[in-house]
C-alpha cells in the first residue's frame, strides 16, 4: 500500500531536529528510506518514520497532525482497489485496506483509524459486528464509520445509525460521492476535536 513519503525537511520538522541530522540518520542507516536516483534527494516512507519515532520515544502525535488514517474494508476486489486508489490521491490520507472482518480487526488495533469505510456484507462476518467492535473499543470509540452495501433496503439503512454507523452509501455509487462523504465525516471529527481542546 502506498503511504505518504517524506522529505528530510519534513522529517526534521516532525522530529524537531535539523535536516542535516535527518540526513545523517539516513546515511548511517538509522532510518530507512531511498534516494530519487543515484545521489538524489532522500525520501523516508511513512512506516519507516513511524517505526523510527516509536523506537526513539518521539511522540507519534507529531506525525499524525494534519493526516487522517483511513481503513477500507470490502471483500469485493473492484471496490477495494477503486476506493483505495481514489483516497490515495489525497496526500493527507494514510490508507490501509482489508478484505475480511478478521483482518480489519487487526488493522484497527494497529492504526486506530479516524475513519473506516466498511462493507456491511463481508464474506467472513457481518459488518455490523465489525462496527460494534470498533465503537466499543476505547481507542476507537470516536472513529467514524461509513457503511457501504448494495443489499440493504431503506428500513435497514435507517437502523444503521443506531448500530454505530455514522453514514451510509448504497452500491453502486460515484466515487465523487464517496469522497464527499469521507471529507464531511473527517471534517466533523476535526471540529469535534478542536472544540474538545478549547478551554471551557
Amino acid at each position: 500500500m502506498k503511504n505518504k513519503v517524506y522529505t528530510t525537511g519534513e522529517v526534521a520538522t516532525v522530529c524537531g531536529v535539523s535536516p542535516d541530522t535527518v540526513s545523517r540518520w539516513f546515511d548511517l542507516g538509522q532510518i530507512e528510506g531511498y534516494r530519487l536516483g543515484p545521489g538524489g534527494d532522500r525520501r523516508i516512507p511513512h512506516e519507516s518514520l513511524r517505526d523510527f519515532m516509536r523506537a526513539h520515544g518521539i511522540p507519534l502525535d507529531r506525525l499524525e497532525e494534519g493526516h487522517h488514517q483511513i481503513l477500507v474494508v470490502d471483500d469485493d476486489p473492484f471496490y477495494l482497489d477503486a476506493i483505495v486508489a481514489m483516497l490515495e490521491k489525497t496526500p493527507e490520507y494514510i490508507v490501509s485496506a482489508a478484505s475480511t472482518g478478521f483482518d480489519a480487526g487487526t488493522l484497527v488495533a494497529e492504526s486506530n483509524p479516524q475513519l473506516v469505510i466498511l462493507d456491511i456484507h463481508l464474506s467472513d462476518m457481518d459488518g455490523r459486528m465489525v462496527c460494534e467492535r470498533i465503537k466499543t473499543r476505547v481507542d476507537t470509540q470516536s472513529t467514524r464509520i461509513l457503511g457501504i452495501s448494495g443489499f440493504l433496503d431503506e428500513k435497514e439503512q435507517a437502523k444503521l445509525v443506531g448500530q454505530g454507523f455514522d453514514d451510509f452509501l448504497r452500491k453502486p455509487f460515484p466515487m465523487d460521492s464517496l469522497l464527499q462523504r469521507v471529507r464531511a465525516l473527517l471534517n466533523s471529527d476535526d471540529q469535534a476535536s478542536d472544540t474538545a481542546k478549547r478551554p471551557g
